[in-house]
């Protein structure tokens, strides 16, 4: 018998949106337990997560802090190795979408939502940097895709596919221009599979 799983989230927040996407791929009925987004975290949940992060995936005994581990965790869990990369080929290129995403792009990407997707006051000079800045790290990334798609590596559906949903919910707000084509290809096939679900 499993345990019951418990996602700490908040539905605004684009992390605990990449779990819940594969949640729901995945057919799977957690208990959610709502964190403010903002301001300080409860002694209770710092206690599970030391870094007040969100979202925390709560499997048993097993508290995962990182929101891409969950990806991969609930992806061997249900062994779904489709999701999950069939072969340590397959499962090196969704690491590096889910690690390339976190370590190169996330942090150009949050500048500018910022201001562009959470109206935080950033001078206007420091915008067109960001701005900059982000167009070379989503053109970098969009080079990792597949050419033609229509998932993040060609015909098969992965994780990092949730990845990507997830955490790129906000590019339609950013002035970005048409930059990084193959991820908006991308993102048009989870929009539409999750109208589809």
């Amino acid at each position: 018998m499993s345990s019951e799983l418990v996602l700490y989230d908040h539905p605004e927040s684009t992390n605990a949106i990449k779990v819940r996407l594969l949640l729901d791929e995945l057919g799977i009925d957690a208990r959610t337990v709502e964190v403010p987004l903002n301001g300080e975290r409860s002694a209770e949940y710092l206690a599970l997560h030391p870094f007040g992060l969100i979202p925390a995936l709560v499997d048993g005994d097993l508290v995962v802090t990182e929101s891409n581990t969950a990806l991969r965790y609930l992806a061997e869990r249900e062994e779904r190795w489709d999701l999950r990369g069939r072969d340590a080929r397959e499962r090196a290129r969704v690491d590096m979408l889910l690690d390339s995403l976190s370590l190169e792009v996330r942090p150009h990407l949050w500048a500018v939502e910022e201001f562009a997707a959470y109206g935080q006051d950033v001078p206007e000079g420091e915008r067109e940097g960001r701005i900059g800045l982000l167009v070379e790290k989503l053109g970098a990334f969009d080079r990792l895709l597949d050419a033609d798609g229509p998932h993040a590596l060609g015909g098969m559906l992965t994780i990092a596919d949730h990845a990507i949903a997830g955490r790129f919910l906000h590019l339609a707000k950013l002035p970005v221009g048409d930059a990084a084509p193959r991820l908006r290809r991308v993102l048009q096939t989870a929009q539409q599979r999750r109208v589809g679900h």
